[in-house]
Order: structure tokens, then C-alpha cells, then sequence
């Protein structure tokens, strides 16, 4: 994703493609001064999850009163969302109400780069190679947090775990493990075990770890068993302290489009955020911050949490909802969510709007989709996301036919998404896609989900909120 308001040089380092390992970085901030050491970080790795894992904890620190720096990725809507300072309990507020709030400004943002770029080229010149974009970023970050004075740091891996610059963290107060799935494989390895050795490779000596069950509903029962073994022998050989925390332990009470309400362990809590999932991820930072802020913060954290894009319904009136939902889980989830919400059911036909990226799973995507989507279906539009890696929209479209005939037992079912075939309409541009959509919705009343890659979420929301907006909403 391409945000021409960010430093030149970070977003010119996307040459340099993604290379796992540590060297660059420990070289890069060597010349830095090492600001990483001076950070007290929790670290956050896992396929799933983890972005909302991380609001959820740097929340529910900002509501203990500390500063807190938040390290995410990717950004949905401006590169300055990579990193975040919330300072206290009214940063957070704040955040709440203006999403741009705590992000680092265009001018230290420049000013860091620079600082940076000066480093690198002593790197070069002494033969040393070229450190990625994340990896430059990311010294930014550990820059901006140290001349913050952040009591706390929130960091979010980018890519695996015991490879990514974010490992140069040698004691973290905690490691946090979200979800496993099947992402990433030709890089991370082609088993879960192998994937989950990666993701544990952030478990520090002696540092407690706070993990997810493996058992997912989109993950096979040997894989996830693998998985859950190979994180506990990196537990034990660390000498670091394993909590699991179970699936479904969390007790939904209610939920609306406003959010969800729920019991955990005696106790009630309140999130914005909406899926089953959340759920999970919710009683996960429950869990892992439990030694490290009050029960106050625990729950009005996660009562103030906001986290883009994921399930976000930013219109009730009509209703629309964003998910960045990626890969089979994703999908599986976002399915869940529209069979849980009966209103959605009494709607009229709704209207999906879909991009994605060619190096993902589409075909378990589209089959999930198809085999299970029961919410009365009007139209799928299919975009095509401004990014190099995404797939063209008529592609996705041969891929839905494709699927579509596959799938022969469920033309005999109740399915929704009977006749889909006759409702697939190819828009190559997402602006155009969604002022129409959002034209239909408003004359009919007609709900639009769009879901796929979180690249097209960030080209797209925008657009949507201003298409709302010109109609006198939102």
C-alpha cells in the first residue's frame, strides 16, 4: 500500500521485498543507539488477530494511566497509523473519537527517515546490505517511542516471528501468541507446526507467554495439536512461563451493531468490536494483561478499543461493514458473524463488494463462502485493489465460476447463494464500486459488506464515508 504522504525513502525501500532475518536490523540500530533497549514492550506475534490483540492491550494500558507506543501494520488508511502514541486515559478517549489522534506527525516522521537514511548510507558504505521498508520503519518506531518516553510499547509483529525486526527485543514484560492459520506458507513453512515455530520465535528467556488455543475451527485437529506441542517446547527450553487460553471460554450475553457484551471468569465486559472471534482475541488481552493493569483498565479498555476494518460497521443507516478478511479463516469468521446477526437476515438483499490478493488461499475463500453464506444476496461486485499483488477482477470473477460449479450438492441447499452466478459484476475500480453501491443502498435500504484484502479497505473507506457524507449522512 502506497500512501504518497509518507517519506520517500521508507516507501522507496519496498524494492528490497521482504527478507526475513535479524542482521540488518541489529546493524541499522547499532548505528542508532540502540533505542529498542530502552523500550518496555510487550510483543505480539500470530496469523490471526493480532492487530486487534494489540489495540485491545495498548488500551487497556492507556487506561492505567501510562503512555503507551502502538506498533501495527499494515496501516488501512495513512502510513502515520503504523505508529501510535496514546497518552493515558484521555489519549485513549481521544483516539475513540478521531481516529488519526497519537500518530506520529508528517514532520518527525520526515525528520526520523532522515536520520535514518543517514544511518543506512554508513551501512552501505560499508558493504552491508540494504536494510526493507519494515525494517526501516520499525527503527523509526523504536526512535519515536524511546523520544516519547512511552511507559509501555505495544508491538505487532509484521511477518512471522523469530525473523522479524521486531525480535530485536531482547526482555519484553510478555509475549503474546493470537491465532494460528495457514498464511504465509511459502515463507513461514507448509505445516502449522512449522508456522508455529516461527511465531513462537518472539518467546524470550523467563519472559511470561500468553497463547491462544491451536484448536481453531479452520484448522485441522493433528495440525493444531503439532502446533500447540512445538510452542510449548520453545516454552520449556525458554524457561518462559505458558498460559493457554482457551476458545469460546468467553459467554456472550448480547450484540448489536453497536458491539458485543460478554461474561470471562466472574466478570462483564463490554467490546465495539463484532465476530465471535473477538471474543478470543478479547479474552486473550484479558489474560495477558491481567499482572500488568487494574480491573478498571481491563474492562474500560476494551470497552474504549477501536480497530478499523475488521468487522467495522461504519453505517447502520444503510448498513455497511468492512472486514479485512483475507484468507479461510478470515472468511470463515466473517460468515459467522452475518448467520449470528438475525437483523442482517431481515434486511434486503445485500450487496458484496470483494477484492483480494492473488497470493492467497481464494479458492478455500470462495468455497467457505459458498458453502455457508445464508444471508440473502443481491449482487457481488468484484474490484481490483490498487496494489501489485492483487488479482484482477475478472480473475476472481473465473474464480467464483469456477468454484460456483464445483460446488453441485449446493444447488440442492438452502443456500443464499443459489444463482450467484447471474449477480457477479466485475468494476474494476474500487471508487467506482463503492459510490454506487452506496447510491443503491441508500434508495433500497440494502446492506454492503465488503470483504478481502485489507489494501482495498484502505483505497475504499474513505470513498464510502465521503459518498455517505454527500448524502447529508454519517
Amino acid at each position: 500500500m502506497v500512501d504518497l504522504n509518507a517519506p520517500a525513502f521508507l516507501q522507496s525501500a519496498n524494492k528490497f521485498g521482504i527478507k526475513l532475518g535479524l542482521e540488518r536490523m541489529q546493524a541499522l540500530l547499532l548505528k542508532l543507539g540502540n533505542p529498542e533497549k530502552s523500550l518496555h514492550a510487550y510483543h505480539i506475534a500470530g496469523t490471526n488477530g493480532k492487530g486487534s490483540v494489540s489495540a485491545y492491550c495498548a488500551s487497556m494500558l492507556a487506561w492505567d494511566g501510562k503512555k503507551v507506543g502502538l506498533y501495527t501494520s499494515p496501516f488501512l488508511e495513512r502510513f502515520s497509523e503504523r505508529i501510535r502514541v496514546l497518552d493515558g486515559r484521555e489519549g485513549l478517549l481521544t483516539w475513540e473519537q478521531d481516529d488519526t489522534y497519537g500518530e506520529i506527525d508528517a514532520k518527525r516522521l520526515s525528520e526520523l527517515s532522515d536520520l535514518v537514511e543517514s544511518k543506512v548510507a554508513e551501512l552501505i558504505a560499508e558493504g552491508q546490505e540494504h536494510p526493507t521498508e519494515f525494517e526501516l520503519v520499525t527503527a523509526v518506531a523504536f526512535l519515536y517511542f524511546k523520544e516519547q518516553q512511552c511507559d509501555a510499547v505495544v508491538l505487532e509483529t509484521g511477518l512471522g516471528g523469530r525473523l522479524d525486526s521486531t525480535n530485536v527485543i531482547e526482555q519484553p514484560a510478555a509475549t503474546i501468541i493470537t491465532a494460528l492459520g495457514y498464511d504465509h506458507m511459502d515463507r513461514l513453512g507448509d505445516t502449522l507446526g512449522k508456522i508455529a515455530g516461527e511465531k513462537g520465535g518472539i518467546i524470550k528467556e523467563g519472559c511470561p507467554v500468553f497463547a491462544i488455543d491451536t484448536h481453531q475451527s479452520a484448522v485441522e485437529a493433528a495440525d493444531a495439536e503439532e502446533a500447540k506441542q512445538v510452542i510449548e517446547d520453545i516454552a520449556a527450553s525458554k524457561h518462559a512461563p505458558l498460559t493457554w487460553v482457551p476458545v469460546h471460554a468467553a459467554e456472550r450475553t448480547s450484540q448489536n451493531l453497536n458491539g458485543q457484551i460478554f461474561t470471562y471468569e466472574g466478570k462483564t465486559y463490554n467490546i465495539r468490536m463484532h465476530g465471535g472471534y473477538q471474543l478470543d482475541n478479547a479474552t486473550l488481552a484479558l489474560t495477558a494483561m491481567k499482572d500488568f493493569v487494574s480491573q478498571e483498565a481491563r474492562q474500560e479498555g476494551l470497552a474504549h478499543t477501536m480497530w478499523k476494518g475488521r468487522l467495522e460497521a461504519i453505517s447502520q443507516q444503510p448498513t455497511i461493514i468492512l472486514d479485512g478478511a483475507h484468507n479461510p479463516q478470515g472468511i470463515t469468521s466473517f460468515v459467522a458473524f452475518t448467520d449470528e446477526m438475525e437483523t442482517l437476515k431481515d434486511l434486503p438483499p445485500c450487496e458484496v463488494i470483494m477484492g483480494v490478493m492473488a497470493d492467497k488461499d481464494v479458492t478455500q475463500m470462495l468455497s467457505i463462502l459458498v458453502e455457508n453464506w445464508n444471508v440473502p444476496l443481491g449482487r457481488i461486485t468484484l474490484v481490483t485493489p490498487h496494489q501489485k499483488r492483487a488479482m484482477p477482477a475478472q480473475e476472481l470473477r473465473d474464480a467464483w465460476e469456477q468454484t460456483l460449479r464445483n460446488g453441485f450438492a449446493f444447488y440442492n441447499s438452502s443456500s443464499c447463494m443459489y444463482n450467484a452466478r447471474e449477480k457477479l459484476i466485475v468494476v474494476e475500480e474500487s471508487e467506482v464500486a463503492c459510490r454506487n453501491a452506496v447510491d443503491r443502498a441508500i434508495r433500497t435500504g440494502a446492506p454492503i459488506y465488503m470483504i478481502g484484502s485489507l489494501y482495498l479497505l484502505g483505497e475504499a473507506r474513505g470513498v464510502i464515508l465521503d459518498a455517505l457524507h454527500q448524502h447529508g449522512l454519517k
